[in-house]
């Protein structure tokens, strides 16, 4: 969502660590070779093979490249689309997903529901990571809290995020989003998500769980009542840590008895990148400082996290005509691997240790899970969406609009160029980064590719040539960026 709807922590590597083994980056010399590659796993699309402590390769991002055409000239790439082969359609296992409180635990009491309001949440209830029991709010914030200690780190349009440590086990986090409900989709409550809308996240997040680079779920509650006094807490801490970001809303409403709620539990993602690009991830290893004493980041760092997401998203796009729709900095999570040795790690291209990324909040993304449904929001109805100002973010909304408009379709229809048009604010917002020209060294060439791929992203509807996330990856693997990168 638009706000400041953030995700910090953790997340376990080992599923970053497995996309990022193939990646590699071509030179134009190797567009022949890769004509008459055979077709390859694109489930395993951003794996990578760590090798020594030093040096590693770049990545070879694993797009079916047997069905591509003669190269075009490399300043304007077009390949048609790319049908895996049978033996390539694996799935991701599946996520242990083991919330930090069981859901059947017996201390916490359910509510008997009438026949209307047993309507009005079947969309909700009829989620096989939902269930059919509505809790009690208090009886459900009793037993977390004896299990668990709650901080709330952002508040979001529609929505507040908690980080949760284990009491048992210190050190072992986990995320609640916290949303408030409306029963019908239509109403005074702006404040509120209706029940469709709740029901269309909890079931993007799920399905996202399973594409590597996405946020893991682990599992969903509807909870009745008011709002628990041991949250209420939480919130006045963070309204009073954080006075920059949204205050606490739900004023009016989370005081009674009969408001509803929804909570969604998800791994750890680790530190926003907007935060981490102006105070650091909490190690302090991810920022350097330039001889003036700006902050600034690496040309391997920003390709290693443009890398990771424009490839995420891609097989998302690829799989179930994703678009996110909402790719801001806040909806872009970080975090050091572990160590190599503990297999969580990945030592990729940059100077400094790799991060891991995962992407986040899907409140205003698009998808087809299967062939017969499309989750969508109606991005029309969302207030103040297309007119906001002061951030670069809000006139990517306006672009996917024209985008949307351009082509005479509606918010329902599959348009992957919304997640170019993400994409390049990405690069923007990390070009905005980078070291002074004469702390460069080696990286020289890498910034010139790095250029000139924002320059081809820039031109999107005109020559750009790109109309999704894998025309994207695809260009990249081409020879859009330097496949022999030096270091340090």
């Amino acid at each position: 969502m638009p706000a400041n709807l953030k995700g910090y922590g953790k997340r376990g590597q080992d599923s970053i660590a497995l996309q990022l083994q193939r990646l590699h980056i071509a030179s134009p010399k190797k567009h022949a070779e890769l004509k008459d590659a055979p077709p390859v796993d694109d489930n395993h699309l951003i794996k990578a093979k760590i090798k020594d402590l030093d040096r590693v390769r770049p990545p070879l991002v694993d797009i079916d490249v047997n069905v591509v055409d003669p190269p075009k000239p490399i300043d304007v790439i077009i390949a048609p689309p790319v049908e895996p082969s049978k033996k390539s359609r694996t799935k991701k296992p599946k996520s242990k997903r083991k919330s930090l409180v069981p859901s059947n635990d017996h201390k916490i009491q359910t509510i008997e529901l009438d026949g209307l309001l047993q309507h009005h949440l079947e969309p909700l209830l009829s989620l096989n990571d939902v269930g059919s029991s509505v809790y009690d709010f208090d009886s459900w914030a009793e037993t977390w809290c004896d299990l668990c200690h709650f901080e709330k780190i952002a508040q979001g349009s529609y929505g507040a995020v908690y980080r949760i440590e284990s009491k048992a086990q210190p050190g072992t986090f986990t995320i609640g989003k916290l949303l408030p409900l409306k029963l019908r989709q239509s109403g005074r409550r702006n404040d509120h998500t209706p029940i469709q809308d709740a029901a269309n996240e909890v079931l993007l997040t799920s399905t996202l769980d399973q594409v590597h680079g996405f946020v893991e779920f682990r599992k969903a509650e509807v909870l009745k009542g008011r709002l628990p006094e041991s949250l209420v807490a939480a919130s006045a801490a963070c309204d009073t840590k954080h006075p920059d970001h949204l205050p606490t809303r739900w004023k009016a409403t989370c005081r009674a008895k009969t408001t509803l709620w929804l909570f969604i539990e998800m791994s750890d993602a680790g530190t926003d990148l907007e935060t981490a690009l102006v105070n650091d991830l909490p190690s302090g290893s991810f920022l350097q400082t330039s001889r003036s004493g700006r902050k600034c980041i690496s040309a391997y760092q920003i390709r290693d996290i443009f890398w990771q997401v424009a490839s995420a998203v891609a097989v998302a796009e690829k799989k179930l005509e994703f678009e996110h729709r909402d790719l801001h900095l806040n909806n872009i999570c970080l975090t050091l691997p572990r160590t190599a040795s503990e297999g969580g790690g990945t030592e990729l291209w940059t100077e400094t240790p790799s991060v891991l990324v995962t992407i986040i909040d899907y409140t205003l993304s698009r998808a087809k899970p299967d062939p017969s449904s499309t989750i969508f929001n109606d991005l029309d109805q969302q207030d103040g969406l297309f007119d906001g100002e002061g951030h670069p973010q809000y006139e990517v909304y306006r672009e996917m609009k024209a985008t949307i408009g351009q082509h005479d379709q509606n918010w329902e229809s599959f348009q992957p160029m919304t997640n170019v048009l993400w994409l390049n604010h990405l690069l923007v917002m990390l070009m905005e980064y980078t070291q002074e020209e004469d702390e460069r060294g080696e990286q020289v060439d890498l910034w010139e590719k790095l250029l000139l791929l924002k320059d081809r992203l820039g031109s999107v509807g005109h020559s750009s040539g790109f109309s999704g996330a894998q025309d994207v990856v695809r260009y990249c693997e081409l020879g859009g960026l330097d496949d022999d990168p030096k270091h340090n």
